[in-house]
């Protein structure tokens, strides 16, 4: 949610939604600003940040415009969750990699990565956990703590 605004997505090729919510007195009613297929988010949640929202559209990682619902950039098989921590973007692929993102609206830009250690096999559906300096990833019966401090 963004001041009245509602933003949704959905995969399985449905897509996304913004929707501007007005209330008078006790009524509420909404508009549908615009409907895209450019973020179709399967699992991965969304980030959104200073009018951008950041998430996996089906394999394509994107960042696309809130106002307009147009993408800004796209990084084809990227399908994973997002979390933000510190102008940064930690993008977990379901196949297990970790990547630091900078946070940039206009260009995907990869600061590090990493292949999880001691891999399940399975694919990799939990999101990642920023809290306290530390990074925390589950892999099925598995809890990984890792530093993010210098």
């Amino acid at each position: 949610m963004a001041g009245n605004r509602i933003f949704s997505s959905s995969g399985y090729g449905t897509g996304a939604e913004l929707v501007e919510l007005r209330s008078q007195g006790t009524k509420t009613t909404s508009q549908l600003t615009y409907h895209t297929k450019d973020m179709k988010n399967h699992h991965g949640g969304m980030v959104h940040l200073k009018g951008f929202v950041y998430g996996s559209n089906a394999d394509i990682l994107a960042c696309v415009n809130l106002r307009t619902g147009k993408p800004t950039w796209r990084e084809r098989g990227k399908k994973g969750s997002v979390v933000y921590a510190d102008n940064k973007i930690v993008f977990r692929n379901e196949g297990g990699e970790v990547q630091l993102l900078a946070a940039n609206s206009q260009s995907y830009q990869e600061l590090g990565s990493f292949a999880q250690p001691d891999r399940s096999g399975r694919p990799a559906w939990s999101h990642p956990v920023i809290a306290g300096g530390r990074l925390y990833l589950r892999d099925q019966d598995k809890l990984l703590v890792f530093s993010l401090q210098k």
